[in-house]
């Protein structure tokens, strides 16, 4: 089926309408000592506390990894010899390095810095290109090539919880795709850089067609695959750099950074045909279903909702004109 383009005869639509911590863990051989003289484990008070700088991977196909910083640098990049190799084609083989300076103190907070090895895409630092070696901070985000790096600082007790507590908060726990918070953050991320450097990036708006039918002839377990189906489809399809998430319910969402609506529109018609091609199989039966599509690309001043309406309102259309096929907000150029 071809992509639909909207055009100007068109009316317009209206669109459609830190976790809490957890308990320290009851282990008693993860602390210093283990039991106290009496068997109890001492109180949380009197340990000392111990720190550890964290960099988590948070797109890219590390994404969710965690390297814990416990040496004096760590270097980035696409090589075997990096210290963190990320398969990343637009990353260089030494790209950056993290200095860690007070590393063998682990009681004081980590004064970690961050420096741009000569690579030849260069380094950002929450949104900006960095020219030196610069002192990084809690939450700062480092993209490296097309991966986007968090720099986190834990204590000993929050390691311990930090795996089950990014996962709870950043995927969707049915499909495993990011959720939408996650998404959000990301988008609002990508958007800066493209305002800042009118990059392109595109986004798509995702709903399964008749997933209700879905539901009532085959039950809610059979519609949670169909879900999951869905989900590996879009994963497959997109590039590691693209952020896949179920938006919620039936609904997924793209964000495309670096591309042009062109390829956006391809690509979005690829994964239309890849599910209605790739039928879903239960207990021997084959399981059609499709996928309706909306689309927009980035204009200058778009923010994360404007960009999610003129998506959202192609979503409307595509359903409208039969479903199973991609609608495409039309491109306008900026003054």
């Amino acid at each position: 089926m071809s992509v639909d383009k909207n055009t100007p005869d068109d009316q317009t639509e209206e669109p459609r309408r830190r976790p809490q911590r957890l308990s320290e863990d009851s282990d008693p051989t993860h602390f210093p000592g283990g039991m106290d003289q009496g068997g109890e484990r001492p109180p949380a008070a009197a340990r000392p506390r111990t720190y550890r700088p964290v960099l988590i991977c948070l797109s890219g196909q590390l994404r969710g990894q965690r390297k814990s910083l416990s040496a004096p640098e760590t270097v980035i990049g696409r090589s075997s010899s990096a210290d963190w190799q990320l398969d990343d084609s637009a990353a260089s083989r030494h790209h950056v390095r993290i200095d860690y300076e007070n590393w063998t103190e682990s009681h004081e907070m980590p004064r970690c810095f961050v420096e741009d090895l000569g690579s030849r895409n260069g380094t950002e630092l929450n949104g900006r290109v960095i020219r030196e070696r610069e002192q990084l901070r809690e939450r700062d985000r480092v993209l490296v090539g097309a991966t986007l790096i968090g720099f986190f600082v834990r204590d000993e007790d929050e390691l311990r919880h930090d795996d089950s507590l990014y996962i709870s908060a950043t995927r969707d726990m049915l499909t495993g795709l990011d959720n939408r918070r996650q998404l959000r953050e990301h988008l609002r991320h990508h958007l800066a850089r493209a305002e800042r450097y009118d990059m392109p990036i595109s986004f798509l708006l995702l709903d399964l067609d008749h997933f209700k039918v879905v539901n009532d002839t085959y039950g809610h377990d059979v519609g949670d695959s169909a879900l999951c189906h869905v989900a590996e489809l879009l994963r497959k399809g997109c590039r590691e750099s693209d952020l896949v998430a179920r938006w919620g319910g039936e609904e997924f969402a793209i964000c495309l950074p670096d591309t042009e609506q062109e390829h956006a529109e391809a690509l979005a018609e690829r994964l239309r045909e890849s599910v209605e091609t790739n039928h879903m199989v239960d207990e021997g039966r084959n399981i059609e279903l499709g996928i309706s599509i909306g689309g927009a690309s980035f204009r200058k001043g778009d923010d994360a909702d404007s960009l999610f309406q003129r998506a959202d309102q192609m979503l409307y259309r595509a359903k409208n004109r039969g479903r199973n096929r991609v609608v495409f907000a039309a491109e306008t150029k900026s003054l």
